[in-house]
């Protein structure tokens, strides 16, 4: 009886139930890094490798781990700075120990440690089973996160150790005498009273603590020390937390001012961990200054900041580079002003140039043996990296497979997010190609290129700079702009693909009018009014309503903007084509919605919300030149590549609480592509009855896990197992049926 009541009244054991009690918050992030290490949350979209396989420079490395490591020491400092700043006021007995702040980070371990030692077994499962690392490699990982978190520990403990003061700093002759009531430790923190003290030393009582030797000691009664002399302790101990905290702050934001520089980008995991760091000093300040108020703070400065943020200098909207934002030259987004972009005059004269390059496109791929070739429209899905490595892998192979026909009778290209930068840079290389530069769309290092990591640069820019304010600039075109996680994307896009894509939407003008590559129209999602913005370096005015000659001509709504005449006086064609592809991939939170400079203001963001397959787009252009097509080609292929399911698995309703029923129905968002489809398969039905009998096939490339459990997750970065899988799903009985179906439409 006497050892569990040792155990239930030790420090450890009471500073474990004080924060289940009073801190839930902070153990909350504790459960939520947990979770997403496990893949128990975030698993589709790859959140748990992030934590568990960081990358740095492009490696997954020793040093990759001990930075991550040192951030996680980082974060367990923070964690023991945060709640002996909530929690020092209630065990007095603190301020007579020697090197009080130690002794509290030793016996506050239980939950760091419980961490540490999860994350080292789920990290080595997953280096083995996911990245098909060494057994060596893999102990000199782990080896480097323990390096880094116990080094980074130390060096804070050690600057504590040797500046926090105990009581013996401060006794001077005379000072034993107690004196009633004392008062504050800070704001809203009363220092226990001395009938308190007589009674159990604290409100909280102790019996035992662990000393850094690990052995039990008895604490001692602090009611012989003046109250005013433990609060003088335990100030100059809060103040140098403070400090600590606050200087990790500001290197932090010194970190964005070095952006550019590859080198100061630090593995994802690192900024979970750093991100977490945060959210925890900012919960540890305002209840340590605010106590019982800290819920109405919080929620005020979150207002206020909304508000400061709305106005002036701190104002600031991610942009789309290129374009002019100066406010005199706004361009006006209205309805009535749609109308005058899809005037009769512009339709024909869109119409007649695009007619042109089917003219071209027909006079590249017609033969005496073939005289009406088959036209072919690529239509590419969301989905991610594992969306652009499945695009580019599927592109190259079949290409390959038809003997170059699939690229050379491709007409145009559409669809959403991931899919789009895997055929944009396939794109641009096979223009390259055919310039006469040494390369080759069947090379095998672009779906090397295309998979590389995208996540980092995002993450850390979110980190370093967006959540505080981004000061940093750089020009493009003849505009300067500010630096966030939207330029980091752009940039390291255009690394990852050898800087290929440094272009300007007009660059793609010429070789699209001469046919040599097909058209592509990137088409982003309009917040405000859920209508596409039309991106193409051709005029595409017949592309934003539907196709009617008839007297519902008038009856028909304008889903979508043109986006070159809405914005030809902002200098369209000057916008960088990798912004273009962000705005195409905007995904909510990981990158920026893109203000665009229109009167009233706009946000452009992922193009999957309207259309995350590129049906649409493609069934369009078909219908409003299914008078060329008819006469001119022997029919039309929709070659649809894919990483969504075709046909979902049915979700049962049977155990549903009575809270899960009342949020159903925004649970219907999940089902926005399963919805897509069905809509996208009835305008296919319709298109395949306007063009007539055997006049359209659609093929389908989906990707379908080879292993259930290396399913690629939606993310801009993939494992090694992930790529190998997509790799392979080329390969499956049902993608090799459909290769065999397309060559065969090809040779008719």
């Amino acid at each position: 009886m006497t050892n569990l009541r040792q155990i239930r009244y030790s420090f450890p054991v009471r500073l474990l139930a004080l924060h289940f009690r009073n801190h839930l918050l902070l153990i909350g992030l504790w459960v939520i890094l947990a979770l997403m290490m496990t893949g128990v949350i975030g698993r589709f979209f790859g959140m748990h490798y992030l934590i568990l396989t960081p990358e740095y420079l492009g490696n997954v490395n020793f040093l990759s781990f001990l930075i991550t490591g040192a951030a996680f020491g980082a974060f367990v400092m923070n964690w023991n700075l945060t709640t002996y700043l909530l929690t020092a006021n209630r065990f007095p007995f603190l301020a007579t120990l020697s090197a009080p702040f130690t002794k509290f980070c030793l016996n506050n371990g239980i939950i760091p440690l419980a961490f540490f030692s999860a994350f080292l077994a789920a990290s080595t499962r997953f280096q083995w089973h996911d990245e098909l690392t060494k057994t060596a490699e893999i102990i000199w990982n782990i080896a480097g996160f323990v390096i880094g978190s116990i080094a980074f520990f130390g060096l804070i403990a050690a600057y504590l150790y040797f500046t926090n003061k105990d009581i013996g700093s401060f006794l001077r002759p005379g000072e034993f005498i107690p004196s009633p009531g004392g008062r504050l430790l800070a704001p809203g923190y009363r220092l226990p009273t001395i009938w308190e003290i007589r009674e159990g030393a604290t409100r909280w009582r102790v019996d035992t603590y662990l000393t850094e030797r690990m052995h039990l000691r008895l604490v001692r009664s602090v009611a012989h020390y003046n109250p005013e002399m433990l609060a003088q302790v335990f100030r100059q101990n809060h103040l140098n937390a403070v400090v600590v905290q606050g200087v990790a702050l500001l290197l932090l934001m010194a970190q964005g001012v070095f952006m550019d520089s590859e080198w100061v980008r630090i593995p994802t995991g690192a900024t979970v961990f750093i991100l977490a760091s945060i959210i925890m000093s900012m919960f540890g300040a305002i209840t340590f200054w605010f106590r019982n108020w800290g819920t109405l703070v919080f929620i005020c400065l979150l207002v206020a900041v909304n508000y400061i943020t709305g106005f002036g200098f701190f104002n600031y909207r991610n942009r789309a580079y290129g374009l002019d934002y100066q406010e005199e030259n706004r361009a006006v987004y209205s309805y009535q002003e749609m109308e005058k972009i899809c005037s009769p005059e512009n339709l024909n004269r869109d119409k007649a140039a695009t007619l042109h390059i089917l003219d071209n496109w027909l006079a590249k791929n017609r033969t005496p043996f073939n005289p009406k070739p088959k036209i072919i429209f690529l239509c590419v899905s969301g989905g991610g990296m594992r969306s652009s490595l499945w695009t580019m892998q599927t592109l190259q192979q079949l290409d390959r497979a038809t003997d170059g026909k699939l690229l050379r009778q491709s007409a145009l290209i559409s669809g959403a997010s991931g899919g789009m930068l895997g055929a944009a840079y396939l794109r641009e290389v096979y223009l390259r190609q055919q310039n006469g530069e040494a390369v080759s769309v069947y090379d095998s290092t672009l779906t090397a290129d295309i998979s590389k990591d995208l996540l980092n640069p995002v993450t850390f820019a979110v980190i370093a700079n967006d959540l505080f304010f981004p000061i940093s600039t750089f020009r493009s075109g003849d505009f300067t702009y500010r630096k966030d996680r939207g330029y980091l994307f752009e940039s390291q896009l255009n690394e990852n693909c050898r800087n290929f894509l440094s272009k300007r939407i007009a660059d793609y003008r010429r070789p699209e009018r001469d046919a040599a590559i097909p058209m592509m129209v990137i088409s982003p999602f309009v917040l405000n009014d859920a209508r596409r913005m039309l991106i193409s370096p051709q005029g595409v005015s017949y592309l934003m309503k539907p196709t009617d000659q008839g007297r519902l001509a008038a009856q028909v709504e304008i889903d979508g903007t043109d986006f070159g005449k809405l914005f030809a006086h902002q200098e369209a064609d000057s916008l960088a084509f990798t912004s273009a592809l962000r705005m195409n991939c905007t995904y909510p939170l990981i990158l920026p919605n893109v203000w665009l400079p229109t009167n009233p203001s706009v946000e452009a963001m992922d193009a999957g919300f309207r259309d995350n397959y590129g049906i649409t787009i493609a069934a369009r252009f078909v219908l409003t030149f299914r008078d060329w097509i008819l006469e001119n080609t022997g029919g039309v292929v929709f070659v649809q590549i894919r990483c969504w399911q075709k046909i979902d698995p049915i979700i049962k309703s049977d155990t549903k609480g009575i809270l899960h029923t009342l949020l159903t129905p925004a649970s219907a968002a999940a089902n926005l592509t399963s919805m897509q489809d069905f809509d996208q398969d009835n305008t296919l039905a319709m298109l395949d009855d306007v063009l007539g009998k055997n006049k359209l096939n659609v093929v389908r490339f989906l990707y379908r896990p080879v292993r259930k459990e290396n399913e690629a997750s939606m993310n801009l970065h993939l494992s090694k197992r992930e790529k190998l899988d997509l790799m392979e799903a080329y390969y499956a009985p049902e993608n090799q049926a459909s290769l065999a179906a397309l060559k065969q439409i090809l040779r008719k």
